[in-house]
């Protein structure tokens, strides 16, 4: 029962911090989107009016997630964000792209829970 009850506290745990990746992850996928409009608009100026749709599209998700994301990826850097296995932090430093792994036990938040090699207690 108590090692059930660890395992889905370990779960959940992994879950949420999917969740804080995929935000990490997502801001500089939305950077690079609104970089190659930029270049596109200049180099295949006949596409203007689709290149605009896209841009304004772009440029409200980056408003949207610029305050989420700076306050998760510095969360992540300062170790705020805590490993579901071992407790520490999921990652050392600022990451531009945040990794699947913890940096201290490798443990793998995308895994499934049964292959995802998890400490159950102390």
């Amino acid at each position: 029962m108590e090692q059930s009850e660890s395992l889905r506290r370990v779960i959940a745990r992994a879950r949420r911090l999917r969740g804080y990746r995929l935000l990490a992850n997502s801001f500089p996928a939305v950077a690079a989107i609104a970089l190659l409009v930029l270049v596109l608009r200049w180099t295949i100026p006949q596409l203007l009016w689709l290149l605009l749709i896209i841009w304004r599209a772009d440029a409200l998700l980056m408003v949207v997630l610029a305050v989420p994301w700076l306050v998760v990826s510095w969360a992540l850097a300062l170790g705020k964000i805590k490993c579901p296995s071992c407790e520490g932090p999921f990652t050392a430093r600022f990451h531009l792209w945040v990794p699947r792994t913890c940096q201290k036990c490798g443990f793998d938040i995308t895994a499934p829970a049964v292959s995802a090699g998890h400490r159950t207690g102390p």
